[in-house]
Order: structure tokens, then sequence, then C-alpha cells
């Protein structure tokens, strides 16, 4: 990645209290073009309710593009304590934070104690447990190398991409991360100060190889969702936490509801990568439960499997979700799994010849009254470049 750094003059430095030093500003960017079969002009997958509600048809092949930047700034004190903060220009009225607070972009303070992050970053569990290898398609074609933490949005339960759990308030994240010889453990919480993230991990070089494990938990509150997607199947009444029963009437959601209360849950969550060579390898396993009166349970075990092989220069990769267990409200995704295959070509200087196929069962078939799930397969291919 070429940067483009700005020093700060020495006006700069006075309205900033002579306090800082080592100042500077670096751009970043990146931009891709090609095609997309079955997948939206963001990358997200299709045959789907959409961010903003749309519901593209199927054997869609169409010209995808995009360009980006950013900036990262960076800055130490006299005492030797580091500061910073990244935007893109395209998140930069997230950033401003607001009433809401910061949902886009993050700013650090670092120094021998730790270093605390603000804003659109990763929760402890997220940060010491991750994602798999094996992504190289262009867009990330709904991103199955990601792992569905709740505290990274509620993005759980779906290896379509479904969100039932979109907490408004998630962001700004608070976390606090200290490491000491390859060991290390992460605490955070959310905007509102009332989830609790705890993370912690290790990580080696091992027989010719690197090789990191780690854990997290996340303990959060009930929220309210104005945006979720999918099926609920509400009770009028009160639910019996012995039987199970409701004692009134079951009245069943369908599409985006205005607005629907999520219960308090937890989530535990491990994962274990290494690289060897011109191997890579990871796998991560989620646990997710939340339980209320009226919404009833929302059970699932979520198992992510990804692979990396590098020759030349070639990449290629192969990633696996899997549902393994759901119950309650997400019974219905219980077992449904999604495939991507994908490789990539570095050109050189930052530009990269990459596409994917990604085979998912987390897609209800169009035209189905039922809603019963159905294969669907989407593609990508172009070239992403990097500045």
């Amino acid at each position: 990645m070429k940067n483009v750094l700005f020093a700060t003059t020495a006006t700069a430095a006075l309205l900033a209290g002579g306090v800082a030093s080592a100042q500077g500003i670096a751009l970043f960017g990146d931009a891709r073009l090609g095609l997309g079969y079955n997948i939206n002009n963001e990358g997200g997958i299709l045959l789907e309710e959409q961010d903003d509600g749309t519901l593209d048809t199927p054997d869609d092949l169409r010209a995808i593009s995009r360009v980006r930047f950013g900036v990262n700034m960076t800055g130490e004190t006299d005492s030797g304590i580091t500061f910073g903060a990244t935007i893109r220009a395209d998140n930069s009225q997230g950033g401003q934070g607001g009433q809401n607070g910061q949902t886009a972009g993050s700013v650090f303070v670092s120094g021998s104690w730790g270093t605390l992050t603000y804003g659109d970053t990763n929760a402890a569990d997220e940060q010491w447990v991750g994602d798999v290898p094996g992504d190289y398609s262009l867009t990330g074609l709904g991103d199955l190398d990601e792992t569905r933490f709740i505290s990274n949005g509620g993005d759980f339960g779906s290896d379509g991409g479904s969100t039932f759990a979109s907490n408004p308030f998630a962001r700004p994240t608070v976390r606090y991360d200290f490491d000491i010889m390859g060991f290390g453990m992460s605490l955070s919480s959310n905007r509102d100060l009332t989830d609790i993230g705890v993370g912690a991990g290790y990580a080696a070089d091992f027989g010719g190889g690197s090789w990191s494990a780690g854990i997290g938990y996340y303990d959060f509150d009930n929220f309210t969702t104005t945006n979720p997607t999918g099926t609920f199947d509400l009770c009028e009444g009160i639910i019996d936490p012995t039987t199970g029963e409701c004692s009134g009437n079951i009245v069943t959601v369908v599409g985006t509801p205005l607005s629907v209360e999520v219960p308090g849950g937890e989530q535990w969550s491990a994962g274990v990568k290494a690289t060897y060579d011109a191997f890579g390898f990871g796998i991560t396993y989620s646990s997710f439960d939340a339980t209320s009166d009226t919404l009833g349970d929302f059970e699932a075990d979520n198992l992510l499997i990804g692979g990396s092989f590098g020759w030349d220069a070639w990449s290629f990769g192969l990633v696996y979700g899997n549902i393994i267990s759901a119950s309650g409200n997400l019974e219905e995704l219980d077992g449904d799994d999604s495939w991507e295959l994908s490789a990539a070509y570095d050109l050189g200087g930052g530009a990269q010849v990459m596409g994917g196929v990604r085979w998912s069962y987390e897609i209800p078939e169009l035209g189905s009254e039922e809603g019963d799930a159905d294969q669907a397969f989407i593609g990508d291919f172009g070239i992403s470049m990097a500045f």
C-alpha cells in the first residue's frame, strides 16, 4: 500500500498546545472493477432482502465497480503515549459521533499500560477469536469467512448474512487491550455500557510456522432493533419457561418489522488459526443463546472452517460455514451451510485479479409461498486495486 505522508507544521503544533510530536497523516484507498453474478452493487448477496429493502431477481449478470479512500492519523505525546484515528471518506458522517455516538472510524490511545480504542472496532471476543482465511473473492460474496459475532451488530444465525439482531447502539465499541510475550486479553463494552465482552488469546511461532488461539465471551442486554430481517413467531402472552408453551396467540412476523425487541443473552466463541509455508488454516466456533418471555428462545451454534494456499503469484481459498444446531425462533436454520471457492493472482503494484463462487442454502426460493430454503449460486470476477 502506497501512503502519502503530510508532516504537521509548526502552526499545527502550536494549536495542539505544543505537547505532541511525530504527528502525521497517511492516505489510503482501494478500488475494484469487474462482473458480479447474483450480487448487488455493494457486494452483498442477491435473492434476499437487502439493506435498502429491495429484492433483486436471480440469473443477474452485471458490471460492478467501487472506489474508496480514507485517512490514518497518528501522533505521540512528549511522554511517549501514542494516539491516532482512522476514517474512510464515505463514512465521515458516522465518524462525527453526534447523539448516537461514533458509528464509523476509530480513535485510540496507547502506552505501556495497554491500548484503549473507541469507535467502529472489534469487541473483545472478536478481537481474539477473529475470522478464518480463504476469501479471495472480489466483493466478499457476503463475507462467509467472517464469524457471526453479536458484538459486531448481531449478524449471527444465518450464513447468508441475514441480521435478526442489528443493534443500532452497538457502536461506538469501547475496547481495552493488553498483551505481553504472545499472551493477550481484551475487555469491551457497547455505547451504553450495558454489554460486557471478554477475550483472550496466545500467538507464537512453532515448527517453521505461526499459529494463534483465542476465546471470547459476550454478554449483552436487550435492545430494540428497527431493521431486522427474517421470520419471527411472537407470543402475545407469557411463555411457560418449563414447557415453552405460549399462553396467548402466536403471531408470525414476516419480512422487515418496524421494531422488534431482541432479548438479552450471551455468546461464547473460540478460534484457532495457523500459517505454515504456503498454507493457511483457521476454524472458529460460536454459540449464541438468548431468551425472552415474549419472543421465546434464540439458540444457534455456528462452525466456520477456512483454508488458503499460495503458489508463486497465485492464492487459492476455500471456506465452509455450517449452523450445526439451531432451536427456538432460529430452528429453521438448523443444518444450513455454505461453501465458497475463490482465487487471486497478484499483478504487482497493489493490483490483483480476484474472483470467487459461493453456494448457499440460506436464501428462500423466489416465488415460494412456504419460504423454503433453496440452494443459491453467486459469483464475482475482476481486478482489485490497493493504493
